[in-house]
């Protein structure tokens, strides 16, 4: 659960801010590192937790972007 917060805070952050050509880490209030993002494409980005584990990807197409979990099934879609 504790993982799925983390991918959907990431989504969340990286929905508002542009996305940066390096790998981003994210902390928690308390200063350990919960993950990191890294783009793969100019519209993709894929996360991973603490320990290097893939979470999933985000791709965006247009106003759409749509978040895939580690095994490529769609968890959401959200656009304008």
């Amino acid at each position: 659960m504790r993982y799925l917060a983390m991918y959907v805070l990431a989504c969340v952050v990286l929905a508002v801010t542009p996305a940066l050509a390096q790998q981003t880490r994210y902390y928690s209030p308390n200063g350990t590192s919960l993950g990191t993002s890294s783009p793969t494409s100019p519209n993709s980005q894929r996360y991973y937790d603490a320990r290097g584990n893939s979470l999933g990807t985000s791709t965006t197409t247009g106003r759409t972007t749509t978040h895939y979990d580690a095994r490529g099934n769609v968890t959401s879609r959200s656009g304008r």
